[in-house]
C-alpha cells in the first residue's frame, strides 16, 4: 500500500509572483491594491454619514478617504507630474531664442517647465513674473495665472539658501506681492514676514543675520503694502495689515526697540500715499486711520513720519504735530540731511501750510514760518510779484520762506 503524508499542505505558492504583462493586467492589479487600501483606511477611520454614491466633499472631513484625497492632490499638483516632458533632450534655456520667446509667450509653462528640472532660481522667477505681469490685463488675468500659488510652492519644497535667495532679490518680491494679493495668500506673506523676525526662513541653512533679515522684512513688508493698495483691498486693508504686522512685533518675545526701524519703511510708504492721494473720509475709513495714526505714534513718537500721518487724515487733518516737531527741530541737524529728507520735509511743510490757512490758524502759520526760517541760512529775500494783489495767502506764506510746490 502507497503510503501519505498526514500532513495535506498545499504546494507553496512563489514568493515572487510576475509582474502583470499586459495593461489589462495592470489593471486589475491596480484595482486590486486600491480596494485594499481604503478598506484598510477606512476601517481605522471610518467616514461619518454617507454620500450614497453622490460626488462632492466628504461629510467628514477627518476621514482617511478625505485626507488621502488632499494628500495626493498636493502630490499631483508639484510640477514633477504636472509637466509634460520637452519633445527635445536637451531643455529649452532662457538664453535661447526659444527659451526667450516662450518666456515672453508662456513665462509660467517656463517655470513649471525649470521647476520640475530643479533649475529655478531666483533670477527665473523674476524674469517670469516681469512677463506674466505684461501679459496679465487685468487681477482677473493676474489670478488665473497662479503664479504666486506655484512659486510659494516651489518655496515650501527649497532649502534655505533658495528661500533666501528669493526674499532677499528685491525686483521678485515687488512683482510676487502683487500676484500674491491677488491670490488672496496674505496668511503666507504674514508667515515670511513672520520668520524673518525670527531670523530663520526654515530648513537647515535658512537662518539670516540680523542686518539681513531686518532689510529683507522691511522690503517685504513696503512690497506688500503697495500691492494690497494697487492690487489687493484696497488702502484700508493695507492699513489694517500693516497693522497686524506690527501687532505681531508688540507681542514677540524677542521685541525689542531696535528692531522699530524695519517697520517704519511701510509705515512711511503709507503716508506717502495718504499725501499724493489726499483720501476722504468718504474713501477711507477714519476709524482704520485712527489706529493707524496710534500704530505709527507707538513706533516713532514726535517723528516728522508721524506728523505727516496727522497731515493727511481724512477726516480731521492736523498740521500741530508738524509745527512742533520743527519747533524742536536744531538747526545743526537740519543740515546734516540729505536732500531726499529735506525735499520730503519740505512737501510735509507745504500740506501743513495748506491745512492751516483752511482752518484759519494764521497765529500757527506765523509761529511755522518763523521756526522753518530760523532753519534756513541767510539769504536775501524773494523779489516781490508783480501782481501781488492776487496770489493767495498760502501762495504769499509759501514765498515768504521761499517753499516750492512739489
Amino acid at each position: 500500500m502507497k503510503g501519505t503524508s498526514i500532513f495535506q499542505f498545499k504546494s507553496w505558492p512563489k514568493i515572487h509572483q510576475p509582474l502583470p504583462r499586459t495593461p489589462r493586467e495592470s489593471q486589475q492589479l491596480l484595482n486590486a491594491l486600491t480596494s485594499s487600501f481604503r478598506r484598510q483606511l477606512d476601517g481605522a477611520y471610518p467616514a461619518s454619514g454617507n454620500n450614497h454614491g453622490r460626488p462632492g466633499p466628504l461629510q467628514n472631513p477627518e476621514s482617511s478617504a478625505h485626507a488621502t484625497h488632499q494628500h495626493l492632490q498636493t502630490i499631483l499638483d508639484n510640477p514633477l507630474f504636472r509637466i509634460v516632458p520637452a519633445r527635445s533632450h536637451e531643455p529649452t534655456t532662457l538664453q535661447s531664442v526659444e527659451g526667450q520667446r516662450q518666456l515672453v509667450e508662456q513665462p509660467m509653462v517656463v517655470f513649471d517647465q525649470m521647476a520640475a528640472a530643479g533649475s529655478v532660481t531666483a533670477l527665473t522667477i523674476n524674469d517670469c513674473l516681469k512677463s506674466q505681469l505684461l501679459l496679465s490685463k487685468s487681477p482677473d488675468h493676474m489670478k488665473a495665472s497662479r503664479a504666486a500659488s506655484r512659486i510659494v510652492d516651489w518655496f515650501w519644497a527649497s532649502d534655505g539658501a533658495s528661500r533666501q535667495a528669493l526674499l532677499r532679490l528685491r525686483s521678485a518680491t515687488q512683482s510676487l506681492t502683487k500676484f500674491m494679493v491677488v491670490e488672496e495668500m496674505h496668511g503666507t506673506v504674514m508667515e515670511w514676514l513672520r520668520m524673518l523676525m525670527d531670523h530663520d526662513l526654515g530648513t537647515e541653512n535658512g537662518q539670516l543675520a540680523d542686518g539681513l533679515a531686518r532689510q529683507t522684512f522691511s522690503h517685504l513688508l513696503v512690497d506688500f503694502v503697495d500691492a494690497e493698495t494697487r492690487f489687493g483691498n484696497g488702502f484700508d486693508s493695507a492699513m489694517e495689515q500693516y497693522q497686524r504686522v506690527c501687532q505681531l512685533h508688540f507681542q514677540s518675545t524677542s521685541s525689542h526697540k531696535s528692531r522699530k526701524p524695519m517697520l517704519l519703511a511701510a509705515g512711511a510708504h503709507l503716508s506717502r500715499i495718504a499725501m499724493e492721494h489726499k483720501p476722504t473720509d468718504q474713501q477711507t475709513s477714519a476709524t482704520v486711520y485712527n489706529r493707524f495714526q496710534e500704530t505709527v505714534s507707538l513706533l516713532s513718537p514726535r517723528s516728522l513720519l508721524l506728523a505727516s500721518v496727522a497731515i493727511c487724515h481724512p477726516a480731521n487733518p492736523d498740521a500741530i504735530p508738524f509745527l512742533q516737531f520743527v519747533k524742536n527741530l536744531s538747526p545743526t541737524k537740519f543740515q546734516t540731511w540729505n536732500d531726499n529728507r529735506r525735499d520730503a520735509f519740505f512737501h510735509i511743510g507745504s500740506e501743513a501750510l495748506r491745512v492751516l490757512v483752511d482752518q484759519n490758524k494764521f497765529r500757527d502759520i506765523s509761529r511755522l514760518e518763523q521756526h522753518i526760517s530760523e532753519l534756513l541760512p541767510e539769504q536775501s529775500p524773494p523779489p516781490a510779484a508783480a501782481e501781488k494783489s492776487h496770489a493767495s495767502a498760502e501762495e504769499e506764506h509759501l514765498a515768504r520762506l521761499n517753499w516750492s510746490f512739489t
